[in-house]
């Protein structure tokens, strides 16, 4: 196990299920600070069929804001593309509101599963999968965080985690 695992999760497949989920580290915490520096600022995240669907019903016209993805993500299953980038090299979506100082998302209802997820990614493998935090995160185990415990995940997580299937 890696310190960076934080649950093991088993999955029916066939019936799209979460079957258990077991905590490997009860001592991780995490609050987002909207600090946008390691997630909205590091370019526009991979988009998949589920996420060009859900932002489709949000009403967002895909043209304006995919492009096709590179190479190195062809590879992957459901890769539609990926988010525009600012000049700056942020997500399109990303705007930062002076007066609260902190950073928003405009399609924060409709953001991609990759967005839903952060800090955490979720590497599955059969019917297993293993959540494992991004360490680069600022909200990352904060004394004010959230336990990051079975209802975290199955609070925050595992909408996204069951589309993943």
């Amino acid at each position: 196990m890696s310190d960076l695992e934080i649950a093991k999760i088993l999955f029916d497949h066939e019936r799209k299920q979460v079957l258990d989920v077991v905590v490997l580290r009860e001592d991780f915490r995490f609050r987002c600070n909207r600090c946008g520096v390691f997630c909205c600022m590091l370019g526009g995240p991979i988009i998949k069929k589920i996420d060009l669907e859900r932002m489709e019903d949000a009403g967002l016209n895909p043209s304006k804001f995919i492009k096709p993805a590179e190479h190195r993500f062809s590879q992957q299953r459901d890769i539609i593309g990926v988010l525009k980038q600012k000049d700056d090299g942020s997500c399109i979506f990303l705007n930062y509101d002076e007066a609260a100082e902190i950073y928003t998302c405009e399609i924060y209802e409709a953001r991609p599963n990759v967005c839903r997820l952060y800090p955490f990614e979720l590497l599955i493998e059969r019917d297993e999968g293993v959540l494992r935090v991004i360490p680069c995160c600022n909200g990352l185990s904060m004394s004010t965080g959230e336990k990051v415990d079975r209802r975290f995940i199955e609070k925050h997580l595992l909408d996204v985690i069951l589309e993943s299937l």
